[in-house]
């Protein structure tokens, strides 16, 4: 094999390497356990909190039945309440039980099938966002029914019931939500009060209680592939962002943040908490009725006063660089918060990678406001990244012209020094050097494509504007996620799984095969039926490399593939016009007068 097929393979290689680097870097695989975390009502390896409710007096406690339950006592008028709250972006519903929320809804923002985005996905877990537990993340939630106060009509609602801690002392547990119209900021205050003065005996391994956000960010997503859908636990603490790493699928953190995150890949949820010190627990081992679990928990210490609050404040929505930047500046958000800097949880960590991109989209956005169609700019990029490299390319493309004129040169030296090595490229240096070419100039558009097309997957699976954005309707109908023509149940052939025939990877199969049968030596020697073989090899490996990209991507590569090809058409036709006037081989490569 000679070096220009070494070369291809290890050009090959790099290729598939840059894809394996992108999908660990930007959407590393945090694999859950297999071991299953306590249930709301199972019994926890915590001490359980022996609480009773009461009306506004002590009473009897009643033994619970079993361990994790709480000894309730009947309070008359209390009966099970679910409500629907809207603001300008949000459509939010509630239940009395737990005082807790059961669905968000973006407004602003719909599926493919037109539905809005739900921000919580809970499927058959039972767990909704905005538990309380008494304790710590591990205690389980708390169920009674709450009493609901409509004080702020139209801008929030407040749950209040009466406890009585261990010690007997009697206090109010209120969870108080506050919106504001135009804002994705939900606002939840939890007071503890007692009206005599005295604190109740809060303090379970040395935390009140425990606020907590789960079991899953939406939108609703049949796996996290790190493709079309994926996870990234995040927080943001001395102006610096941190990822979180898990040890077997739990995390906690005990220092004091400014904000912690979960991002998924067009939505997020950030929590703000006030200057209390929370031991922070993020969670994704699996429970019941929900496999990809995605949780984080905030655990208040010991309160020692016989009147607290606390505020928390929740980022729901979009992960679109003017609203996350609206937390920046006072002036823009409703909550008059500053310097916050969600858009941290949007942002990359590959400088050259982010800096290629936000060139693409700034082309991408360009011709878009010209012709509103993504998938018709991806086309005009395509083309003017083409049109920018086309000197360098068209230098490449005439030095693999002359290589293949040099072939019968490289043959005669190859048989003529087949048995040392060391003079066959001493003499092949040389005359690469008296023609002026260079054994590495074809590879030179592979090399310029490759952090382009890493660039165009960065930009396809952050830019918000590209979610949804139909190519061809009843075809490519979001640019974002691969485009299928047929679904079916996945069958799984070595280590690649089909679970789709998709049209687009096809087309680019071909325009690949034709892009590098142009390329082709037309040696008959060993050198060209290598050369041959990876004329056959190299489209397949794309292949099966692309095939569950994002459709925008390929329709980048099939598009560049389509252009390549009429360019070494176009260079053809100029050399065999340059032949036919008397000058057989191109460049410096002259005819032996």
């Amino acid at each position: 094999m000679d070096k220009r097929t070494v070369i291809a393979v290890v050009l090959a290689v790099v290729v598939i390497i840059g894809m394996m680097v992108v999908q660990s870097v930007f959407f590393p695989s945090e694999e859950p356990t297999a071991q299953q975390a306590t249930q709301p009502g199972e019994t926890s390896t915590q001490p359980i909190p022996e609480m009773e409710e009461a009306v506004g007096e002590r009473v009897e406690i009643e033994q619970p039945a079993a361990a994790g339950d709480l000894a309730l006592v009947a309070e008359e008028g209390i009966e099970e309440e679910n409500f629907t709250i809207e603001t300008e972006v949000f459509r939010i519903g509630f239940t009395n039980r737990g005082g807790e929320i059961t669905s968000i809804e973006l407004k602003e923002f719909s599926n493919i099938d037109g539905s809005l985005v739900e921000m919580i996905f809970a499927q058959d877990s039972g767990v909704n966002p905005f538990s309380l537990h008494f304790g710590d993340a591990d205690a389980p939630a708390v169920d009674a029914l709450f009493k609901v106060e409509h004080s702020l009509v139209g801008k929030g609602v407040t749950f209040y019931r009466t406890f009585s801690s261990q010690s007997g002392v009697p206090f109010t547990l209120k969870k108080s939500y506050v919106f504001q119209p135009r804002d994705y900021l939900i606002e939840l205050r939890v007071s503890i009060e007692n009206s005599i003065n005295e604190y109740p005996d809060l303090n379970y391994d040395g935390y009140a209680y425990t606020i907590g956000f789960g079991p899953q960010i939406g939108p609703e997503f049949e796996k996290l592939d790190r493709r079309n859908e994926y996870r990234e636990y995040l927080y943001y603490a001395n102006s610096k962002k941190t990822k979180v790493k898990f040890d077997d699928g739990l995390r906690q953190i005990d220092s004091r943040v400014t904000w912690a995150g979960i991002g998924g890949k067009y939505f997020a949820v950030i929590a703000v908490p006030d200057a209390t010190q929370y031991l922070i627990t993020y969670d994704t081992r699996p429970i019941d009725g929900l496999n990809e679990r995605s949780s984080f928990y905030f655990s208040r210490p010991e309160i020692k006063s016989s009147k607290n609050t606390d505020v928390f404040r929740f980022f729901v929505g979009p992960k679109k660089q003017d609203v996350l930047s609206s937390y920046n500046d006072p002036a823009k958000n409703a909550y008059n918060l500053a310097d916050m800097h969600f858009e941290e949880i949007a942002s990359r960590r590959f400088i050259l990678i982010h800096w290629m991109a936000e060139i693409l989209k700034f082309f991408l956005e360009l011709f878009y406001r010209l012709i509103p169609n993504y998938g018709v700019a991806i086309i005009l990029v395509t083309v003017l990244l083409k049109a920018l490299l086309f000197p360098l390319t068209h230098k490449s493309y005439e030095s693999t012209a002359r290589m293949q004129a040099l072939q019968p040169k490289i043959s005669e030296l190859k048989e003529k020094y087949k048995n040392n090595t060391q003079k066959l490229n001493q003499e092949m240096a040389a005359m690469y050097k008296k023609e002026g070419v260079s054994p590495l100039g074809g590879c030179l558009p592979m090399l310029l494509q490759l952090p382009i097309l890493i660039a165009f997957y960065s930009l396809l699976n952050s830019h918000f504007a590209l979610r949804g954005a139909v190519f061809i309707p009843g075809w490519i109908n979001d640019l974002s996620v691969p485009e299928s023509v047929f679904s079916f149940t996945p069958v799984k052939i070595f280590s690649f799984e089909f679970e789709s025939i998709r049209a687009l990877p096809f087309v680019m199969l071909v325009t690949t095969f034709l892009s590098s049968k142009f390329m082709q030596s037309p040696s008959t020697d060993a050198s060209g039926r290598n050369m041959k073989m990876m004329t056959y090899m190299m489209p397949i490996m794309f292949f099966f490399i692309l095939y569950n990209m994002p459709s925008g991507l390929l329709l980048y590569w099939t598009m560049q593939n389509v252009l390549t090809v009429g360019q070494q058409i176009y260079t053809n036709y100029r050399r065999q016009k340059k032949n036919a006037g008397g000058d057989p081989e191109p460049g410096p490569v002259k005819r032996k007068k």
